[in-house]
């Protein structure tokens, strides 16, 4: 599950930071100020795409919503993306990055719940593989691919984001559906929480 998360480089630092994997991003959207923390789903997020051979930052809203009606799917199970042709052809064709410096879950003790900043300690910024799903109106929308908790996280959600190093997450735009969905498998690195105010 992710419900809540914190996206704090600025589109200069995150255009440097791939800019020492030899990634020159391209912008394709006028910047305009958006929420860096205590990020909710239907606010606008950044996503990282790669088309016509290069890397580009688009502007997003957070959650796919197929009609008026129809429910809000801001997080994508992995397991259902390989059971489902659809959910396996947007895994496919319509894949994007999302920029993290951290998400928030609530940690239960006894009966109350408490907000955690979980973030990488070794790690600035990070990479939240996703989905992208374009209305008739040609708005964008994006929905998280997350996958069973670690060890880390098992004891305070029973699901998580699918987390990627920025190499690794730059690779997942280029390779093959079978090569990604070896990928979107629970973080093995180095994980921390704090407590958060949001």
């Amino acid at each position: 599950m992710c419900g809540r998360f914190e996206s704090k480089p600025s589109i200069n630092s995150l255009s440097k930071k791939l800019k020492q994997h030899n990634v020159d991003l391209k912008i394709e959207f006028e910047p305009e100020s958006s929420k860096t923390a205590n990020i909710a789903p239907t606010n606008k997020i950044f996503s990282v795409r790669y088309a016509d051979e290069n890397y580009r930052l688009f502007q997003t809203n957070w959650g796919i919503k197929f009609s008026p009606n129809s429910p809000l799917i801001f997080n994508s199970r992995i397991e259902t993306i390989k059971e489902k042709k659809y959910w396996m052809n947007l895994f496919s064709n319509q894949r994007s990055l999302i920029p993290m410096s951290a998400f928030y879950e609530w940690k239960k003790e006894g009966t109350k719940k408490t907000p955690c900043r979980i973030f990488l300690p070794d790690e600035e910024v990070f990479f939240v593989p996703a989905l992208n799903y374009v209305d008739k109106e040609k708005n964008n929308f994006t929905s998280l691919i997350t996958t069973t908790p670690n060890s880390f996280m098992k004891n305070i959600h029973h699901r998580m984001p699918v987390i990627l190093r920025i190499e690794e997450g730059l690779n997942f735009l280029l390779d093959d559906p079978e090569t990604n969905l070896t990928r979107c498998v629970p973080y093995t690195g180095k994980m921390e929480l704090e407590p958060a105010s949001i």
